[in-house]
């Protein structure tokens, strides 16, 4: 009988311990989400932009300068994303929260690739034709100049082309540039008749002939362009047919 009456005792006495410790970890939590919401301990006091965004760091950086005294845990990163997004040239971004008083926005961004002048601006678009700025000068900037295409009066970050063909023209011409082993870079590229498609290297004009076999046709170019033994820097080069291409130099 005295045994049971100890273990009753012992029970009682482990529940009222739990219960005791239950309540001290309510308390610290209670204490610590009101200490988290009231204390300036987490107030966001630097906004880091990351990823080396070139052409919309700074805009980025002036649009999320709001964050700067807000409390960190109550920060909405999706509203933080469509703003920097505003930015056109912004593709990605990552938000990451650094405790206690750092924001982390990284950021990715769409690639100038082509330039076409209208109405006496320059338009500069992505490789998907997406209207990335409009300026009046893109000078000291690697662009390609696209002469002889029709754009859509559209606002930016939208699709200038809905040609499917121009599309896929523009997407593989992106791929050369990119991959490009040589050190030679087109200058522009005149695609007012796509059956008669011209690309221009500094004095050098390529004559590619139609859309067809794009990555074929000028590897063959770039390798006439680059060979010292042919040493052309003015003249035209026509490999838009099957067959040996055929060259002339000015001035030889």
């Amino acid at each position: 009988m005295i045994k049971n009456n100890n273990k009753f005792i012992l029970k009682a006495k482990r529940r009222r311990l739990i219960k005791r410790i239950a309540i001290i970890i309510i308390i610290l939590a209670v204490g610590g989400v009101i200490f988290a919401i009231k204390s300036n301990f987490f107030n966001i006091k630097k906004v880091a932009i990351l990823g080396n965004p070139i052409m919309s760091g700074e805009d980025v950086k002036s649009r999320t300068e709001n964050l700067i005294g807000q409390n960190i845990f109550f920060i909405n990163k999706k509203n933080i994303i469509n703003e920097a997004k505003k930015n056109p040239y912004v593709e990605n971004v990552e938000i990451k929260k650094v405790y206690p008083k750092q924001v982390d926005i990284k950021v990715s961004e769409k690639q100038g690739i082509y330039c076409v002048e209208k109405d006496g601006y320059k338009y500069v678009l992505d490789s998907g034709s997406l209207l990335l700025e409009k300026t009046d000068t893109v000078e000291n900037r690697k662009l390609v100049n696209i002469i002889g295409i029709n754009l859509k009066d559209v606002g930016l970050g939208n699709k200038t082309v809905d040609n499917t063909r121009m599309l896929a023209f523009l997407d593989i011409f992106y791929q050369i540039t990119k991959n490009n082993p040589t050190n030679y870079n087109i200058d522009s590229i005149d695609v007012t008749d796509l059956m008669n498609i011209k690309i221009y290297i500094g004095k050098v004009e390529g004559k590619l002939g139609n859309d067809e076999n794009i990555p074929d046709k000028m590897n063959k170019l770039l390798h006439i362009i680059e060979n010292p033994n042919i040493g052309i820097v003015e003249g035209y080069i026509d490999v838009g047919f099957n067959g040996t291409p055929v060259y002339y130099k000015k001035g030889r």
